[in-house]
């Protein structure tokens, strides 16, 4: 595993790489010729720690090293990693607020804020990646709240390199064996609240396969392998009518009734569900740890996917690689002290509008009906 390198607050040397005012010219397009200067000093009260101011000489902000690290404006600046490492090895919110003792809707904000975080690591770390291989897509099924909500995580992996390329999500209807009882509260539930879209996969697919379109080069292939369920079809065209003639998307169809097994080509996903539903506690069959909000769970899919990607071993048994160095992304295996490093600004990265909604935490709990609570960012990031 790679060492963390030191923090801006840790390094003597350390040189703002943009101004942090968004509405300066440099915010964005900060080059060598950027003009700032070092403005002195400042010390934290609480511990007496001395801090490297900056001005932009452009705009006349004001800002110290504290400006980019993860832990800016937290008063336990030793729980975001420690929280990411616990969420992510199968603890849920209550025993992890035990294990650190604090509350654990505190537990809860943190998720979220490492959830936007990983959402742009994620972002900026595979900014020029391009797609060289078969990808697999599949519905990940869980529920938010209750049983009577199930939704789907549609993820996308590698089929050679079980990189976790992306998801998206779709609530669902509640299906299956049901007793007199539940379908009665099903149709009490539907009259009050409205029955989920039956198209959520469909249109959660095609933005999922236009995303993974965009790591193609123009004139190039996208090949997807999938199971048979019949929105991946369609999915597939409205993706083809939505990006006309600039890359070809071959589909190809493996039945889910075939063994699982290393030599299924739907293999790289059948693992990423099990490591999900492993490896985090909301997602535990017949457990109380479930999300009671699906904004929640995918927050969680956001460390899920780093985790996997960029700390988690590929192979259990094997060599230090990662699906991230396998595809070139990293050096060496990382850990979150190196994930956790740097903050990183929204508005540096494009951000898809469904992908923008799961940054600022806009998707909507259907059991909630009107009483939804969003968290309004006094800040853009």
């Amino acid at each position: 595993m790679s060492h963390s390198r030191p923090t801006p607050d840790d390094d003597p040397d350390f040189t703002p790489p943009f101004c942090t005012n968004r509405l300066c010219r440099f915010h964005l397009e900060a080059g060598p010729d950027w003009p700032f200067k070092r403005n002195g000093f400042y010390t934290r009260r609480s511990d007496g720690q001395k801090f490297q101011t900056f001005r932009c000489l452009e705009c006349r902000t004001g800002f110290s090293t504290r400006a980019f690290c993860t832990d800016y404006w937290l008063r336990r600046r030793d729980l975001p990693g420690k929280i990411a490492n616990l969420v992510s090895n199968g603890a849920g919110l209550r025993q992890t607020a035990r294990c650190l003792e604090v509350s654990h809707p505190t537990i809860g904000r943190h998720i979220a804020r490492l959830g936007r975080h990983c959402m742009l690591f994620h972002l900026e770390r595979t900014r020029k990646l391009k797609i060289e291989e078969t990808v697999v897509v599949d519905g990940f099924e869980s529920f938010e709240y209750s049983q009577f909500f199930p939704y789907h995580l549609n993820l996308a992996a590698g089929q050679n390199s079980w990189f976790l390329y992306d998801f998206t999500d779709s609530p669902l209807r509640r299906k299956g064996r049901m007793t007199t009882e539940q379908k009665t509260r099903r149709e009490a539930l539907e009259t009050q609240l409205g029955r989920p879209d039956p198209k959520a996969i469909e249109k959660a697919m095609t933005d999922l396969i236009r995303s993974l379109s965009r790591r193609v080069p123009t004139g190039g292939r996208l090949d997807l392998a999938s199971d048979e369920h019949p929105a991946y079809p369609r999915a597939v065209k409205q993706a083809r009518l939505k990006e006309p003639s600039r890359i070809e998307i071959v589909h190809e169809v493996t039945s889910s009734k075939e063994a699982r097994t290393f030599l299924n080509p739907l293999f790289a996903v059948n693992l990423t569900d099990l490591l999900l539903r492993h490896s985090h506690a909301n997602h535990h069959r017949e457990a109380l740890a479930f999300s009671k909000r699906r904004m929640d769970a995918i927050s969680r899919a956001s460390l899920f996917q780093v985790w996997r990607n960029f700390i988690k071993r590929r192979r259990e048994n094997g060599d230090e690689q990662t699906a991230a160095m396998l595809l070139g992304l990293a050096d060496a295996r990382l850990g979150w002290p190196e994930v956790l490093r740097l903050r990183l600004f929204p508005d540096r990265q494009t951000l898809e509008e469904w992908r923008l909604t799961y940054y600022r935490h806009r998707v909507r709990t259907q059991a909630l009906g009107d009483r939804q609570r969003f968290h309004d960012l006094k800040r853009a990031y």
